[in-house]
């Protein structure tokens, strides 16, 4: 390997550090995003598994002909 470093993972195009690196150095900018973005699937997991069948054979939105 002639001196060269060998690197462990792959380096991001613009910055040449590990992605790992990147992700925890901006990190605090990120987790309002992150926090945000996990909040409302949550929500719309919930949302979602609480509609049953019956929920929807009675909706005017999903049978609009009834």
């Amino acid at each position: 390997m002639s001196g060269a470093a060998v690197r462990k993972y792959a380096a991001h195009a613009v910055t040449r550090e590990a992605p790992l690196l990147t992700i925890t150095r901006h990190v605090k900018q990120m987790w309002p995003f992150v926090a945000g973005f996990a909040t409302t699937g949550y929500i719309f997991v919930q949302i979602a598994s609480s509609v049953t069948d019956e929920d929807v054979k009675n909706s005017k939105f999903a049978n609009p002909k009834h």
